[in-house]
């Protein structure tokens, strides 16, 4: 590992890095241990979704902090390149760059998985005669559905961004400039998204399709993934409000409905609002051969945020998981608590939000 000169915001966004890390391995150890002690029944197969995702966060958490992210737009605005900065310990090249491939999978796992939760709440509650797909054959399925997308644009970042001599000869003005980073022999992700040199198949400023196509891709699967959260989201909400008219939902399982419905709706709108806008913008003026600044450590840390902000979420969302955080003990009334077989609205209830 070199001894170079960090710069301000790199010392910042590392240190930033430390504190996101530490506070999604509490959040997520929390909400592990939460959803085995305090789930109430009515979350049913839900409890499977949180710890799986649970998980996921955790692993997030783990790359996010082993490859500790620094990015720097090319100053041509061509692409950008994405290495890392572990002050700690050298992974050596090829862990590196495999970890640093598995971040960017991660990227596109995010919003698969939070397309899958939408589509499991508006299946369990709008279909419930298709939950049976959620279980054998059909689990094998809905993975993936989720593994595929990380696969293929995991393929992509390895195939089409990794590092060339022209590559790191290219990027090293811009590292070097802005970071004092030299490039040379280390791992990094680089997509560049016009050719910077001329050779018999193409000019120099040319399009790099491979790049560029693969940046395509990543769009589409984001719009797909947000547009099947979308509409699973109003369906739900639509066939929930409906129920409750006709009193076909007791108002406890509304409750219950509804406040893993919003907790979701949250944890979809969060995550765009920080963590995919500023990376799409730093895309986008690759993609457009804009010089977006020195976006890449806004970039890095709303990536870094990404897995405590989902799972603060949950636990300050799902009222269950919430009480029990603030130690919050209050009685519940005993129309509340009973848990006897009533006609239509045999279920524990729910205390509104």
């Amino acid at each position: 590992m070199s001894h170079h000169h960090y710069s301000t915001w790199s010392t910042i966004t590392h240190i930033f890095g430390w504190f996101s890390f530490l506070i999604a391995i509490w959040a997520t150890i929390t909400l592990f241990v939460l959803i085995e002690k305090r789930s109430r029944k009515e979350f049913g197969g839900y409890k499977n979704f949180l710890r799986i995702y649970c998980f996921y966060a955790f692993l997030f958490a783990i790359v996010d902090w082993l490859v500790q992210p620094y990015a720097v737009m090319d100053v041509n605005g061509n692409g950008y390149v994405f290495y890392s900065e572990n002050r700690l310990f050298d992974l050596g090249y090829s862990v590196s760059h495999f970890v640093q491939i598995i971040y960017c999978g991660c990227f596109i796992a995010s919003s698969s998985f939070l397309s899958l939760n939408f589509i499991y709440r508006y299946v369990s509650s709008c279909q419930q005669h298709l939950t049976h797909h959620f279980k054998g054959f059909g689990l094998i399925l809905l993975t993936l559905y989720c593994a595929l997308p990380f696969v293929i644009w995991c393929f992509c970042v390895y195939y089409w961004m990794g590092p060339t001599t022209e590559k790191t000869a290219y990027f090293n003005v811009s590292t070097t400039l802005i970071e004092q980073f030299d490039l040379t022999d280390k791992p990094y992700v680089g997509p560049l998204c016009n050719h910077i040199n001329t050779t018999p198949f193409h000019k120099a400023g040319d399009v790099e399709w491979w790049a560029m196509g693969s940046f395509i891709g990543l769009v589409a699967f984001q719009i797909l993934f947000y547009g099947i959260s979308l509409v699973c989201g109003i369906q739900t909400y639509r066939n929930n409000m409906k129920l409750l008219r006709l009193a076909q939902l007791s108002k406890n399982l509304y409750r219950t409905q509804m406040q893993l419905l919003r907790a979701i709706v949250i944890q979809a709108v969060v995550p765009l609002a920080s963590v995919y806008v500023p990376p799409a913008v730093m895309i986008s003026g690759s993609m457009a051969g804009v010089y977006m600044g020195e976006i890449g450590h806004f970039v890095v840390m709303s990536i870094s945020i990404y897995p405590p902000l989902d799972s603060l979420l949950f636990l300050l969302f799902i009222r269950d998981y919430r009480d029990a955080l603030f130690c919050n003990t209050k009685k519940p009334s005993p129309a509340e608590s009973s848990n006897v077989m009533r006609p239509a609205t045999a279920k524990v209830s729910v205390s509104g939000l």
